[in-house]
């Protein structure tokens, strides 16, 4: 099914792509609301970050058929993304408020997150894969998961959490079958959300 897809970092070149696929799948969360000018910069801040990653998978002709992108220690991630590229992304995010205001709630509570996620003694975080429309079905979610665990025990991290809304089933099933332990569910941006760990 994944014959001739290659696996390998995100680059800086990758990032506008990835915004696009990311705000286009429109799946759960706060962060495809900001714009696609946002998400480029905060995974150019993942590109730089020594406390974050991203993996992309290529097809054949070179186009990401998917991507993830996760941290070594979410806290940590936060406050270097900030530093680094603070400015141009409260500026991306500035001319985003602007045009909604009502985004303003999500923002809040995005930036709150790494102190209010439960079960905080787990410090590396699976944040985001996000899979082409037209690959899905075809076993690129678990080569990717796959990926992502193998990127983590070159890291040296032992554990690490994810989180899931409930509803979304395909990403739930993806979990289980690779063995994470549902920890509990919680409240965020009004989803009822699962969150995992994993043991690598």
């Amino acid at each position: 099914m994944v014959e001739g897809f290659r696996f390998r970092p995100l680059k800086k070149t990758d990032c506008k792509e990835a915004a696009v696929m990311r705000f286009e799948s429109q799946e759960w969360g706060f962060l495809p609301s900001m714009g696609t000018a946002f998400l480029a910069e905060l995974f150019k801040a993942t590109c730089d970050s020594k406390w974050g990653f991203g993996m992309v998978c290529e097809d054949p002709k070179g186009r990401i058929a998917g991507f993830v992108y996760a941290t070594t220690h979410l806290q940590k991630y936060y406050i270097d993304i900030l530093l680094r590229r603070g400015i141009v992304l409260l500026f991306r995010a500035f001319l985003r408020l602007l045009r909604q205001p009502r985004l303003v709630s999500g923002l809040l509570q995005y930036l709150s997150y790494p102190g209010r996620v439960p079960y905080n003694h787990i410090k590396a975080e699976w944040l985001t894969m996000v899979i082409r429309r037209e690959y899905r079905g075809k076993g690129i979610g678990k080569k990717i998961t796959t990926s992502l665990i193998d990127e983590y025990r070159r890291r040296g991290v032992t554990q690490f959490r994810s989180t899931v809304p409930s509803n979304n089933k395909i990403s739930c099933l993806i979990h289980d079958s690779f063995g994470f332990q549902l920890l509990g569910k919680f409240k965020l941006h009004g989803e009822c959300i699962n969150i995992y760990a994993y043991n690598t």
